[in-house]
C-alpha cells in the first residue's frame, strides 16, 4: 500500500487492498510478497530526535508495531512494521519496513477435539478453539497489582496518591434501604491531615450533598456541593481531619453518604476502605443494573452495584482487575454458592471472560485476562470496552459499565524548565507549563504554553524517560503551536501510554532553534485537588525569569494557580522546579509584589516552599494589591537564598470587584480564575510590558502628562488636556502636568507648592486617571476610552476629595439652540449669520453627554446613541435596538409587519429579522411599521460599520 500524506482515507483504503491482493499473487508464485508500506518524511520538529513518523504516530528506532488503516479494516495484525536505524549524511535516521507475516504462522490442521482451528479477534494466525477458552476462563487467578519498578524500562514513580493513604467506597442504596439502582463511587487519598476525594455517580440526580458518619450514623463532617457544576462528578476536601476520624478510616468505621435533593437522608451509601489495586490502578468502571431481564421488566434492586479496578501489565498483553460488588446476593436472601460470570465486551461482542464461584458474603472478585491483543488494548484506551457481570442461572439482574480511564479531581500539569531539559541543564530563563486531561474516549487533551524563549520553538512533543538507546517520542504536539501557546488533543494513546501518563512518567519537550533537542522540559505529575481552583478554566500563570527585570539566567521554573473568592479571599498553588532553595531547603518564598506611585517594590509574603510547592489561603490582601491585580500590573515573585531579589516571577491578571475596584468583566459570585497578561489575548504589549484589557497607565516616557489605556489589544494614549487658568501668572506645581493659578494670599488652605512630593498622603487619587493630584489642583477628567472631557472640570480639595463639575453654559432664550462644533461645550442661538453647525463626530465627550449617557454591559454609550446589544453567552442580536435617553437604554425587539396574502414566504437567515415574501408580484403596500424597521436596520447597519 502507498500510504502518503494528503490523500483521503476511502482512497489509502482502496490501494491497500489492491496492494494486499498484489502480495498475496506474488506469495502464491513463490515469490515473498511484502507491501510496500512508506512513511512521512521527518518533519522539522523531529531534528534531533532519530526514529520514524508512520500514520501521524512518532516510533523510536528498533520499534515495531501492526499498521492501522482505520475502519472498516482497523489494525492489520499480519503486517509488521520496523523503524529500522539508517546512517544518512552521517546521521543516523529511522526508515520504516512492512513486511507480511501471515507466512510465518505454524501449521494447525486439526485441534485435540477435532474442532477446525479459528483465528481469533486481533491474531494473525489459527488456533485451536479449547486453548483460547483455557486462557480466558477457569477459577480466577489472584495476582497482585505490579508494583515498584516497570520491568519495560520506563520509570514509574509513585503518584501522589501513593504518598499517603489510598481508600474507596462503592455506594449503593443497601445501606439505607432505599430502591434504587442509582450507584456510586468515591476514591480518596489521605495525606497529613487532610482527606481528599472524587466522586462520580450514575443514574442519579446531581447530590447537593456529602455526608460522612460513623458505624453509629452519626454525622461527622459535611461537605456542600452547592454551586459544583461538573458532570457525573464531585469533588471535595475535608481538611485537618482530627486523629480519632483517621482511625475509623483505617479500621473501615468511617461511611460515605450522597444526598439529593429528593433523598434528604441519602439516597446511596458505602463504607470506606482500603485496596490493594487502588495503587496501580489505571482504568475503572463503574457498574450499574439494568431494568429488564430476558425481555421482562423487573422493579429496580434495592442497592445493586458495582466497581472495577483494572491496570494493563507492561506489555499491556495482561489485565489483572479487581472487582466490588453490593446487593447481589444480601438483597435476595439466597444463601447458596452463585457462578458468577465476569465478561469484558466490545458492545455485545464477547472478548474475554472470567468464571468464579461467589458466596453470600462474595463481594469481591480478583482475576487476570491473559492474552490481550493490540486491538484490545487500543479498544481499552478509547473507552470501547465495557464490563457485563452475571450469574450463570439469570436469576440477578445484570451489572453493566463501560471502562474509562480512572477518574480524578487531581489535575496532570507540568512545569517546564531549562534545568531539566535534554544532555545538560539550560539557564535561559525561558520557562513553560502544561495542563493535560484525559476523557473518557481515552483522548488527552492538552494545552501548552511556553515564555521567555529568545528563538523560535521547532518542537514540541510527549515523550517518556530518556533511555540509553534514545528517547521514546510518543505524540507530536507541535501542530497546535501558536505564538507561544499549544492547545490540541492526541487522539491515539494506547493503554500503557495512559497508564504511563497517570502514573507520572511522560514528559514533555520544548525545542528551539537555538537548541534544537531540548531547551525546557518537565515530567507530567498529578496535582492533588485543593478544593478552590477550578483548573480546568485556563492555563496557569507562567513563572520565568525572563519577567525579570533585568532579566535573570536561571534554569529554575514555575506555575501558579490564583483565584479570588466571594469573600475577596485569595487561593494559591504555586509549583516550581530548580530553584536553590538551600541546604535546608526552607529559603524559598513565595511573595506578592506591587510598585508604588513612585515605582517602589512593595512586597507581601504569602509562604514558604515545601518540596517545590506552596499553597494556601490569603484573607488580608490589601486594597492596593487588589487593585493592582484588577488591573493586571501585580506580579507573583519567587525568592530564593540567593536571589533575594527574585530568581523567577510572573504577571498577574486577576479581575475583582473587592474593595470597590471597577471591573464589568467578572462574576464573582463562583470565583474567579488569575491569568498572566501575556497569555490573555486582549491584553496589549506596550513598552516591552504586557498590559490588561481596560487598564490604564502612566508610560514611561511621559509619567506626568499622558495618559495610556488598552482596548481588546489596541493601545490609546492621550495627552492631558489643560484647563485654561483664569490668573495671568499661573503656576505649575510638583508633580501636576497643569498650570493652576496659585492661591491667594489670605488664603488658609496650605499651598500645594510647600506640599512634600504628590504622594497618597497629601494628594487626591481620581479613579478616571488613576493618578495622584495635589490639593488645589484642577483638571480635565479622563473617560476611557473617549479620553479627557474638556467640558467638565475636577479639583482636589482641602480634606482629599474630588469634586467635579460640568461647564456652567449660559442661559439661552431661543427655543432651539445648536452647538456650532462638536468639541463645543454649550449650545448657542441661531441666527442669520450662524452658519450651519458640522455633522462630524468627534473623539471628545460632550458635558452634558457624560451626563445623560448610559452604561450597557461595560460600554458608555452617548445620550441619543443606538446600538445593537451583545449579550454574553448570545452574541450581537441584530433584531433587538437600544437608545440611550437622559441616562437610561431603552431595547425592544423589531416588530415585523405580517406577510398578509402571501404565498411564497422565505424564512429569515440568521442575520435578518423578519420573513420576506417571495411572490412575483405584491400588491400590498409596505406598512409604516414596516418601513421604519428598514430604516432602523439601515441605521443599524450605518452605525456597525
Amino acid at each position: 500500500m502507498l500510504y502518503e500524506r494528503g490523500l483521503s482515507r476511502w482512497i489509502i483504503l482502496l490501494l491497500s487492498l489492491f496492494l494486499v491482493g498484489i502480495a498475496e499473487a506474488g506469495k502464491n508464485s513463490g515469490n515473498k510478497g511484502h507491501i510496500p508500506l512508506k512513511a512521512e518524511r521527518n518533519p522539522p520538529h523531529s531534528r534531533g530526535i532519530p526514529g520514524c513518523i508512520f500514520g501521524g504516530k512518532v516510533y523510536d528506532l528498533e520499534t515495531s508495531w501492526h499498521p492501522n488503516l482505520g475502519e472498516p479494516f482497523f489494525e492489520m495484525v499480519c503486517m509488521d512494521c520496523h523503524c529500522i536505524p539508517i546512517v544518512v549524511n552521517d546521521t543516523v535516521v529511522g526508515k520504516v519496513s512492512c513486511e507480511d507475516v501471515k507466512g510465518k504462522c505454524a501449521d494447525v490442521d486439526v485441534c485435540r477435539n477435532g474442532e477446525d482451528p479459528v483465528q481469533q479477534p486481533g491474531d494473525c494466525c489459527k488456533s485451536c478453539p479449547i486453548d483460547a477458552q483455557m486462557s480466558n476462563s477457569g477459577d480466577p487467578v489472584e495476582k497482585d497489582f505490579p508494583t515498584g519498578d516497570d520491568p519495560s524500562g520506563e520509570e514509574v514513580l509513585p503518584t501522589e496518591s501513593n504518598q499517603g493513604y489510598n481508600f474507596v467506597a462503592l455506594l449503593t442504596g443497601t445501606s439505607i434501604a432505599v430502591r434504587t439502582n442509582s450507584v456510586a463511587r468515591a476514591t480518596f487519598t489521605l495525606l497529613d491531615d487532610t482527606l481528599r476525594f472524587t466522586i462520580n455517580y450514575a443514574k442519579m440526580q446531581r447530590p447537593v450533598l456529602i455526608r460522612f458518619t460513623n458505624a453509629l450514623n452519626d454525622t461527622v463532617f459535611e461537605h456542600d456541593l452547592h454551586g459544583s457544576n461538573l458532570d457525573n462528578k464531585v469533588c471535595g476536601v475535608w481538611r485537618r481531619i482530627s486523629g480519632i476520624y483517621q482511625k475509623y478510616l483505617h479500621s473501615k468505621s468511617l461511611f460515605v453518604t450522597l444526598v439529593t435533593k429528593s433523598n434528604e437522608n441519602g439516597l446511596v451509601r458505602g463504607r470506606i476502605l482500603g485496596h490493594r489495586a487502588l495503587n496501580d490502578e489505571t482504568f475503572s468502571s463503574l457498574m450499574s443494573t439494568k431494568r429488564t431481564r430476558k425481555g421482562i421488566a423487573v422493579a429496580s434492586p434495592m442497592g445493586y452495584g458495582g466497581i472495577m479496578m483494572l491496570n494493563a501489565a507492561h506489555d499491556g498483553r495482561t489485565i489483572n482487575f479487581a472487582v466490588l460488588m453490593d446487593g447481589l446476593l444480601e438483597n435476595s436472601g439466597h444463601v447458596l454458592p452463585t457462578t458468577v460470570i465476569v465478561e469484558l465486551r466490545k458492545r455485545n461482542d464477547v472478548v474475554k471472560e472470567l468464571k468464579t464461584t461467589v458466596g453470600m458474603n462474595g463481594v469481591e472478585i480478583v482475576g487476570v485476562w491473559d492474552g490481550v491483543s493490540n486491538q484490545h488494548q487500543k479498544w481499552l484506551a478509547r473507552g470501547n470496552l465495557n464490563i457485563r457481570i452475571r450469574d450463570e442461572d439469570g436469576v440477578f439482574p445484570e451489572l453493566n459499565g463501560q471502562i474509562t480511564p480512572r477518574p480524578s479531581c487531581d489535575t496532570l500539569q507540568c512545569v517546564l524548565s531549562g534545568g531539566e531539559a535534554i544532555d545538560r541543564p539550560k539557564v535561559t530563563g525561558a520557562s513553560g507549563s502544561a495542563v493535560l486531561h484525559i476523557d473518557n474516549e481515552g483522548n488527552i487533551n492538552y494545552r501548552v504554553q511556553v515564555t521567555g524563549l529568545q528563538t523560535d520553538v521547532i518542537g514540541l512533543t510527549l515523550e517518556g524517560k530518556v533511555r540509553r538507546n534514545g528517547r521514546k517520542v510518543i505524540a507530536d504536539l507541535f501542530g497546535g503551536y501558536e505564538n507561544g501557546i499549544a492547545i490540541g488533543t492526541y487522539s491515539k494513546p494506547n493503554a500503557k501510554e495512559i497508564q504511563l501518563l497517570l502514573k507520572n512518567s511522560l514528559f514533555i519537550n520544548v525545542a528551539t532553534e537555538a537548541y534544537e533537542k531540548s531547551e525546557l522540559r518537565g515530567r507530567i505529575t498529578a496535582l492533588p485537588y485543593h478544593g478552590h481552583i477550578t483548573r480546568h478554566a485556563g492555563l496557569p500563570i507562567p513563572l520565568s525569569g525572563r519577567n525579570l527585570d533585568p532579566p535573570q539566567v536561571t534554569g529554575a521554573a514555575g506555575q501558579a494557580w490564583l483565584s479570588i473568592d466571594r469573600e475577596c479571599n485569595l487561593h494559591y498553588e504555586v509549583t516550581t522546579v530548580g530553584l536553590n532553595t538551600g541546604n535546608d531547603g526552607n529559603h524559598a518564598y513565595v511573595k506578592l509584589l506591587i510598585y508604588d506611585e513612585n515605582d517602589e517594590p512593595v512586597y507581601k509574603i504569602l509562604s514558604a516552599f515545601q518540596d517545590g510547592m506552596a499553597a494556601g489561603t490569603a484573607n488580608d490582601i490589601s486594597e492596593d494589591f487588589l487593585l493592582d491585580m484588577n488591573e493586571g500590573t501585580a506580579y507573583l515573585l519567587i525568592t530564593t537564598k540567593q536571589h533575594r531579589n527574585g530568581e523567577i516571577r510572573g504577571q498577574i491578571l486577576l479581575p475583582n470587584t473587592c474593595n470597590g475596584n471597577p471591573s464589568n468583566r467578572i462574576d464573582l459570585s463562583h470565583g474567579v480564575i488569575g491569568v498572566s497578561p501575556e497569555t490573555d489575548p486582549d491584553s496589549c504589549l506596550f513598552e516591552e510590558k504586557w498590559r490588561a484589557d481596560n487598564s490604564l497607565w502612566s508610560p514611561d516616557y511621559d509619567r506626568t502628562c499622558t495618559t495610556c489605556t488598552c482596548r481588546k489589544r489596541t493601545v490609546i494614549c492621550d495627552r492631558v488636556v489643560c484647563p485654561i487658568p483664569t490668573c495671568q501668572s499661573p503656576e505649575t506645581w510638583p508633580g501636576e502636568c497643569c498650570p493652576v493659578c496659585p492661591p491667594e494670599k489670605d488664603s488658609s488652605t496650605q499651598s500645594p507648592g510647600k506640599l512634600a512630593d504628590n504622594n497618597a498622603d497629601n494628594s487626591c487619587y481620581f479613579e478616571g486617571d488613576q493618578k495622584f493630584h495635589s490639593v488645589g489642583s484642577t483638571w480635565h477628567p479622563y473617560l476611557p476610552p473617549f479620553g479627557y472631557v474638556v467640558c467638565a472640570f475636577c479639583t482636589c480639595e482641602p480634606d482629599l476629595s474630588v469634586n467635579c463639575t460640568r461647564m456652567k453654559c449660559p442661559p439661552l432664550e431661543c427655543e432651539r439652540p445648536i452647538r456650532l462644533d462638536p468639541d463645543d461645550c454649550c449650545q448657542v442661538c441661531p441666527s442669520t449669520t450662524t452658519p450651519e453647525p458640522h455633522l462630524t463626530t468627534s473623539a471628545l465627550i460632550l458635558a452634558d453627554e457624560v451626563v445623560r449617557g448610559c452604561y450597557f454591559g461595560d460600554k458608555l454609550y452617548r445620550h441619543g446613541e443606538e446600538w445593537n446589544p451583545n449579550i454574553y453567552s448570545l452574541g450581537v442580536m441584530p433584531c433587538v435596538t437600544c437608545r440611550c435617553k437622559n441616562g437610561q437604554p431603552q431595547c425592544r425587539k423589531v416588530e415585523c409587519a405580517p406577510l398578509i396574502g402571501c404565498q411564497k414566504k422565505k424564512k429569515k437567515a440568521s442575520n435578518e429579522c423578519c420573513d420576506v415574501c417571495l411572490d412575483p408580484v405584491i400588491s400590498t403596500t409596505p406598512s409604516s411599521r414596516t418601513s421604519s424597521n428598514k430604516k432602523t436596520r439601515s441605521k443599524n447597519r450605518r452605525s456597525s460599520r
